[in-house]
């Protein structure tokens, strides 16, 4: 486990080095996803008032509505399960992007998304990041 976060800093911090000053995709954690995001691309923004969970998901089919849910996470101690403090959910046609409310916590926190066409969910995919 340690060593995947080591790998993962790693990673972040040779793209971050990579990445120029003034590119505007440096600047939108959103602009990191794949074009087209056929699974939810998500991401913790922190803002003045918290940490905001954030995702994206294009639709495989952009005439039929697809359904999206972001939720920030909470650990309050190591083992003990995950609770949800703030969720939101989209029904829409095309590109879906959502963002959840501002959290403010000291505790471990965990951004997932779940996204898929709506009435189908075998073909719905969850991503997470910490």
């Amino acid at each position: 486990m340690m060593s995947r976060i080591a790998g993962l800093t790693s990673i972040t911090a040779a793209i971050l080095a990579i990445a120029p000053v003034g590119d505007a995709s440096a600047a939108s954690p959103g602009a990191a996803c794949p074009s087209p995001a056929v699974r939810p691309c998500v991401w913790q923004q922190p803002s003045g008032t918290g940490v905001v969970g954030a995702a994206r998901l294009d639709a495989g089919d952009p005439s039929r509505p697809g359904l999206l849910t972001v939720e920030v996470r909470i650990q309050r101690a190591w083992g003990r399960p995950w609770e949800t403090v703030a969720a939101s959910s989209l029904i829409a046609t095309g590109p879906l992007a959502l963002t959840t409310p501002a959290v403010r916590t000291d505790y471990r926190t965990m951004v997932c998304a779940t996204g898929g066409p709506v009435g189908r969910p075998e073909l719905h995919t969850t991503s997470c990041t910490f």
